[in-house]
């Protein structure tokens, strides 16, 4: 099983590419920045900063790195909901889910449960993830979309569901409707609010399963160095 994320655009997406899961050292992360900020060689200690701004605003660059210091920009990362073939979870045919798989965020490894509204929080991405009652109405400064059906051919062109706000989220899970991405964009904020996915994916079958992202900021998140928020596909198997 592996992360991917299109190099090229949401018509056209190129070549998949893949990092690994459980990233290190700089390696094997996807990293935000301004728009121009980034760049495949920097380093993750030389990352640029982000301003804090005057009011809340997607975050509009991604960029994926398999080392420390080798990066690709995701092509269709916008922070929007503007392109559906952005990221996908790819599995092979030698397993078996149990369950329906669910998307969501923690603010480290540990996967603490997030405290909502609370600033800065304890772990490295707390500010992230657990958001803040004036900026996000305590949802999570992250923001996920999950498109319905597993399938391993890439999705038609278009919109990733209707409504992303600041503000999206809903406690719980919520989930999709057949073959259609979430309507409204669900929080990612650990088990407080996620997305999981309609159906269980077939048993010894290889697929892929499509989802976005969109990473927001504000005046009344915290600062830091370093936020390491953690991005998780959760399943069981059999």
């Amino acid at each position: 099983m592996q992360s991917q994320y299109a190099p090229g655009t949401d018509a056209s997406p190129g070549t998949w590419a893949s990092i690994a899961f459980s990233g290190s050292a700089g390696a094997n992360e996807y990293r935000f920045a301004s728009s121009g900020a980034g760049a495949g060689s920097t380093a993750s200690a030389s990352w640029p900063l982000y301003t804090r701004p005057g009011s809340t605003q997607k975050v509009v660059e991604c960029w994926a790195f398999s080392a420390n210091t080798t990066g690709v920009k995701v092509g269709t990362y916008d922070g929007d909901k503007t392109n559906s073939n952005v990221f996908r979870i790819d599995w092979d045919n030698l397993g078996t889910y149990a369950a329906a798989p669910s998307l969501t965020a923690y603010s480290d490894t540990t996967h603490a449960a997030p405290s909502a509204g609370t600033q800065p929080g304890t772990e490295s991405g707390s500010p992230i993830i657990n958001g803040h009652a004036t900026d996000t109405s305590s949802t999570s400064y992250l923001k996920g979309n999950l498109f319905d059906t597993f399938q391993t051919a890439n999705l038609s062109a278009g919109a990733a569901g209707t409504t992303l706000l600041v503000t999206s989220g809903t406690a719980g899970s919520v989930s999709p409707g057949s073959a259609a991405w979430l309507t409204t964009w669900q929080s990612l904020q650990g088990s407080v609010q996620f997305i999981t996915a309609r159906t269980t994916p077939a048993a010894t079958t290889a697929n892929r399963a499509y989802f976005s992202l969109s990473l927001w900021t504000g005046p009344n998140m915290s600062t830091s160095s370093a936020m390491l928020p953690v991005i998780v596909w959760s399943y069981s198997y059999s």
